[in-house]
C-alpha cells in the first residue's frame, strides 16, 4: 500500500495553499497525499475508509491548512480525528499545524506550535517541513517563527516618539495617562540609545535655547505635538523606570492652513482622504479629476505639482509615501512589533498631518512578507456647524516591496 511523506489536510476554499506546498514538495522528490493527484484511486472507493487509513496509517506527517473553512467541513473534520488518533498513539509531533486565520479547531490547542501564513510565506512553510522529513533541524527564519508562535502573545504596549531632527523611538510603556492638557507616561527603554533620548530631553528642560524643540508622540488612537515638562529617571530594584511628563502644543495641532482650502472640484476633505489613503496604502495621485485633466503644457504640470503639494501637507510631516513599507524593513521579522510599530506610526502622520481628527477604526495584519491588510475608518474636523463632519474608509493591501 502507498506510503507518503505529508499528507495535505485542507478546505477546498484553501486549496491554493495546499496545492503550493504540493508543487514544491514534488519538485523536490517528495510524495505528498494531495486529493487531486489520487483521483484514479479514489475513483469508486469507500472515501470514509480510504481516507481514515491515509490520514492515520499511511503518511510520516499531516499538515493541517486551520481556517474558518476547515473548521465548517465534515471532511477536513473526519481526517482530523484520524491524524489525532495517529498523534495519540505515537505521542509524538505527528500534526504539523499551518494557520490561516484564529479559528479554534477541537483538538488543536493553542499551545502547539504553528506556523502562520499570515506572517510568512509558503516557501517558508515548506522550508520547515523539510527540515522535519529530513531529521535535521538547522536554525532559520521559518523555525525561529514557528518557536515563537507557542510563546504567549506579547502584550506590550509601545509609545511613539519622534524627535526634533526625525528620529523615531518605540518604547514600552507601564503607565500612561492623557488629561485635557498633560500626557504622562512611565518608560521603559530598551537600549542605549531611547536612554541617551530621554537625557538628552531632560537637560533641555531648562535650556531656554532648546525649550521649542517640537516632539510629536503617538500613543494608541491618538497623536499629539509635545513639549517635555519634567522627566525623572527611578530605579525598582533592577528595573529602571522613566516618568516623564509632557505638555501637549494644541497650537501646533492645526497645522497648515493652506491644507483646509478647496483645489478645483476637490475639496479639503476628499484631499485629507486623499493623503490617508497615501499614508495607508501608498497610493499616488492616480487618475486626476476631469478639470485638472483638460489643462495641457506648464498649467497642467502647475496644477499637478499644486495638487501634490495639497495632499502632501505643507507641516513637518510632508506625506509623499507610506511609512509602512519602511518600518517593516527595520523591523519585519518581529509580526506582533511590526504591527504595532507600523499602527503607531500611521497614528501619528494621520493625525499630525491632519488627515483625520479621530480614528474610529485601525485594522493592520501582516498578511505575507509583501502585503499588509489595512481597515481604517476615519472622522475630519468639523468644517461648518450645519454640516456633520466627513467620514470617509480606506479597506486594502499596503504593498511592502515592488
Amino acid at each position: 500500500m502507498k506510503k507518503y511523506d505529508v499528507a495535505l489536510s485542507f478546505a477546498g476554499e484553501d486549496r491554493e495553499h495546499a496545492k503550493a506546498l504540493r508543487d514544491l514538495l514534488t519538485a523536490a522528490g517528495y510524495e505528498p497525499f494531495y486529493d487531486e493527484d489520487e483521483l484514479a484511486d479514489l475513483w469508486g472507493k469507500n472515501l470514509y475508509d480510504y481516507l481514515s487509513s491515509v490520514y492515520k496509517d499511511r503518511a510520516r506527517y499531516c499538515v493541517m491548512f486551520l481556517s474558518k473553512h476547515y473548521e465548517r467541513k465534515l471532511w477536513t473534520n473526519h481526517e482530523r480525528q484520524m491524524a489525532q488518533a495517529r498523534a495519540f498513539q505515537e505521542n509524538r509531533e505527528y500534526i504539523l499545524p499551518v494557520r490561516l486565520d484564529d479559528t479554534e479547531i477541537p483538538g488543536i490547542p493553542p499551545t502547539v506550535g504553528y506556523l502562520d501564513l499570515r506572517s510568512m510565506s509558503i516557501e517558508e512553510v515548506y522550508e520547515a517541513l523539510v527540515m522535519k522529513l529530513s531529521g535535521s533541524t538547522p536554525k532559520t527564519t521559518a523555525t525561529d517563527r514557528m518557536a515563537s508562535s507557542v510563546v504567549e502573545k506579547d502584550t506590550t504596549e509601545y509609545v511613539l516618539l519622534v524627535s526634533e531632527d526625525g528620529k523615531s523611538y518605540f518604547m514600552p510603556f507601564q503607565n500612561a495617562r492623557w488629561d485635557s492638557t498633560e500626557i504622562s507616561l512611565e518608560l521603559l527603554p530598551e537600549s542605549p540609545e531611547e536612554t541617551a533620548f530621554l537625557r538628552t530631553l531632560r537637560r533641555h528642560i531648562n535650556d531656554a535655547f532648546a525649550r521649542d524643540a517640537r516632539i510629536a508622540l503617538a500613543l494608541r488612537e491618538d497623536a499629539a505635538w509635545v513639549k517635555p515638562q519634567e522627566i525623572v529617571e527611578t530605579a525598582s530594584g533592577s528595573q529602571i523606570v522613566w516618568k516623564v511628563v509632557f505638555k501637549e502644543e494644541r497650537h501646533r495641532q492645526n497645522g497648515d492652513p493652506l491644507g483646509e482650502m478647496t483645489f478645483g472640484s476637490l475639496s479639503p476633505d476628499k484631499m485629507a482622504e486623499m493623503r490617508a489613503r497615501r499614508i495607508l496604502l501608498d497610493e499616488k495621485l492616480g487618475e486626476l479629476p476631469p478639470d485638472f485633466q483638460n489643462r495641457t503644457g506648464p498649467a497642467g504640470l502647475f496644477n499637478e505639482a499644486t495638487l501634490e503639494m495639497f495632499v502632501r501637507g505643507r507641516n513637518r510631516f510632508q506625506i509623499s509615501a507610506s511609512p509602512i513599507p519602511s518600518v517593516y524593513r527595520s523591523v519585519g521579522q518581529t509580526v506582533e512589533r511590526f504591527e504595532k510599530f507600523a499602527r503607531l506610526t500611521s497614528v501619528l502622520q494621520l493625525k499630525l498631518s491632519n488627515a483625520v481628527e479621530e480614528i474610529l477604526q485601525f485594522d493592520l495584519k501582516l498578511l505575507n512578507s509583501k502585503q499588509v491588510e489595512v481597515k481604517f475608518k476615519g472622522r475630519r474636523h468639523k468644517r461648518f456647524t450645519s454640516v456633520e463632519p466627513y467620514i470617509f474608509e480606506v479597506n486594502g493591501t499596503c504593498q511592502l516591496s515592488e
